[in-house]
């Protein structure tokens, strides 16, 4: 089974895999390594390095990026000659979703690489609300727990 890792500036992807754990529950295996505030390019690839060990099964590890060329995805690129790997930027709740939900053992790096990019993966859209409009909306979903 392909191994998920999500990284970035920051607890993002912390925060993504809290929000995605809160949604779907526990047990997907993705792994979140962030890159803290004055945390070294050499810690933090010793840091990701160990992660990708833990995530990698054999097929490879999908890894989700805040953004291309910043540090966390540099580094993951870096490391791509020491594992099988997939790169992917600009990483979203809806793509992390996507690829988690979806993936089977039949799935391989190039099939995540399609789903993740995906318009569908990226569930962007705007609306213009104005003020006093009486335009119903969707309704929202409060969690009373």
């Amino acid at each position: 089974m392909i191994g998920i890792v999500v990284i970035s500036h920051g607890t993002f992807c912390e925060g993504l895999l809290d929000t995605m754990q809160m949604l779907i529950g526990d047990g997907y295996g993705v792994k979140a390594v962030p890159l803290f505030p004055g945390e070294t390019v050499d810690v933090y690839r010793d840091k990701l390095r160990q992660t990708l060990k833990e995530s990698d099964q054999g097929d490879g590890v999908m890894v989700l990026a805040d953004i291309k060329a910043g540090t966390p995805y540099q580094s993951a690129a870096y490391l791509a000659k020491e594992f099988k790997m997939a790169l992917v930027s600009g990483m979203n709740l809806p793509m992390l979703l996507s690829v988690t939900l979806e993936l089977t053992e039949e799935d391989t790096l190039e099939t995540l690489v399609e789903r993740a990019t995906e318009k569908d993966s990226f569930c962007i859209e705007g609306t213009v609300c104005g003020k006093g409009e009486r335009k119903q909306r969707a309704k929202l979903s409060v969690n009373k727990n």
